[in-house]
């Protein structure tokens, strides 16, 4: 079965933390209620201005049991997202979904920019983006340079790649780096591959197809 490393993670975090949401805010940090108190101003206007608050409780809890951050990076780090959901979506306007705009927000965090949202989300017509954005945050992860893992991501919807086809390639790269094999070469080796089953890219980046010979063409042989 094939790992979903990022891309599928982000489609799960929004209902994830629905129960930790649920909680009293007012309590997100034991024995620190001023901190607290900033925190849950932070999920309320987060909230109010429609935007997903999941991911910030998410990260919030994961601070405070598992990594014992301290109150002011904890607060910094929310606000951050917060600034991060809201600019995820501005940039996949004009009606991003919340998955959308999560998985938007953790490529910006990641290295991504804006235009390359942007861009995602342009070749994507209407269809959902957390998918490419989680491959191409990844692959930004692997040490791709950012602009060619964007031209990458939106050359491969423009040819009609399948989520399956962007999560596994963005898995490969990750898989490949961490054995400690140079980025250009995994790249290379698993755009090959995969290119191989896609067509070779035309000029504009859609698929190209091999030239067929009609009737009457002078190449065809007698």
């Amino acid at each position: 079965m094939m790992k979903l490393v990022r891309a599928g993670a982000l489609l799960f975090v929004v209902g994830a933390a629905r129960a930790a949401g649920a909680q009293d805010l007012s309590a997100l940090i034991a024995n620190d209620r001023a901190a607290s108190a900033e925190l849950a101003a932070i999920i309320v206007a987060t909230q109010e201005s429609g935007l997903p608050v999941e991911p910030i409780i998410a990260k919030i809890r994961y601070a405070v049991l598992v990594a014992h951050a301290p109150s002011p990076k904890i607060i910094s780090t929310a606000r951050a997202m917060a600034a991060r959901l809201e600019e995820a979506r501005k940039a996949l306007a004009p009606h991003p979904t919340d998955p959308d705009i999560v998985a938007g927000e953790d490529a910006l965090s990641s290295g991504v920019s804006p235009k390359s949202l942007q861009d995602v989300r342009k070749v994507s017509a209407n269809r959902p983006v957390a998918v490419p954005l989680g491959v191409l945050a990844q692959l930004v992860t692997s040490r791709v340079d950012e602009k060619r893992a964007a031209k990458i991501v939106t050359d491969l919807i423009k040819r009609g790649a399948s989520g399956e086809q962007l999560v596994a390639l963005g898995n490969e790269v990750n898989t490949d780096v961490a054995m400690g094999t140079q980025v250009n070469s995994a790249l290379e080796l698993r755009m090959n591959r995969l290119n191989a089953v896609l067509g070779l890219p035309s000029a504009n980046g859609d698929a190209a197809t091999a030239p067929t010979l009609q009737s009457g063409d002078p190449r065809k042989k007698p």
